[in-house]
């Protein structure tokens, strides 16, 4: 009867261990859901759109980021960002969770501190914020602009040109652009968010005329907006150094329906590229 009892306590205490480590998480994480990926989620105020992120769309959005003591280390009123959750390698990070959310739409995530860092700022974690496990992320999506698709006939104008070049074995992705040749290496670097990439490339229309040729290699900072045209920054995404890849981008991948700002691409026209990843830091 005495073992009994033993044992009887032992497990009793090791159950109000557990629950007492329950109800201390449940009370760190109060009202927020956890998705597929090991992200914390709360939504704050649900928005008055009617329309749901996808890819590529253009997003204007507020940020807080704060330390576990609430204190707020980094704010911003006008973040934006192309859209495109494939481009962020860890997919707890929050932006990997906009899709689906609307203009007006504020959430709170809770993100290790060390992911922030590296894959949103792009840094080693400061100083400041060595002590603390978790950052809280305060989001409000502020304005967004969706992606237009397509048209018919720029879909045409591009099938045209592969018929009369003879091409048949081009892929077409989802998104409408045409790969018409890649050339892989067997170099293992390849072009993910944060890393400084070098890229060499020729734009030229489908009449074959070349409209841009820079004499030096581009060198940007994969994933930051604004750097390259969506088109190219959704094809090199993977890429190795030193590969090679011949594509067609629809317009609204590339300058869109108003063209570029020195008025040498007219709007919402397909553009051909051969680019090269050259080096990759």
């Amino acid at each position: 009867m005495k073992r009994y009892s033993k044992k009887f306590i032992v497990v009793l205490a090791a159950f109000g261990f557990l629950l007492a480590c329950t109800r201390k998480n449940k009370t760190y994480f109060d009202d927020f859901s956890r998705n597929s990926a090991g992200l914390y989620y709360k939504i704050l105020k649900i928005g008055d759109g009617d329309y749901k992120i996808n890819a590529w769309d253009d997003i204007t959005f507020a940020v807080n980021f704060k330390k576990s003591n609430d204190s707020v280390f980094f704010s911003s009123s006008n973040e934006k960002v192309y859209f495109n959750p494939e481009d962020s390698l860890n997919k707890a990070l929050f932006i990997a969770h906009f899709t689906g959310l609307v203009q007006g739409d504020s959430v709170a995530y809770y993100v290790k501190t060390k992911e922030i860092f590296e894959h949103y700022f792009q840094t080693q974690v400061p100083d400041y914020c060595k002590n603390d496990t978790l950052i809280k992320v305060e989001v409000l999506i502020k304005n967004l602009v969706k992606e237009i698709s397509i048209s018919e006939k720029e879909l045409k104008v591009i099938k045209t040109y592969l018929d009369e070049k003879g091409i048949d074995d081009a892929v077409e992705l989802p998104n409408k652009i045409f790969i018409l040749e890649r050339k892989k290496t067997e170099n293992p670097e390849i072009v993910t968010k944060g890393k400084t990439i070098t890229l060499s490339y020729k734009g030229r229309f489908l009449n074959d005329s070349l409209f841009d040729h820079p004499f030096y290699p581009m060198q940007f900072v994969y994933g930051t907006p604004d750097q390259i045209l969506k088109g190219l920054n959704f094809v090199i995404k993977g890429m190795n150094k030193g590969e090679y890849a011949k594509i067609i981008l629809p317009s609204y991948l590339a300058y869109g329906q108003t063209g570029n700002s020195n008025a040498t691409v007219p709007p919402e026209t397909p553009l051909l590229y051969e680019i090269t990843i050259t080096d990759i830091k």
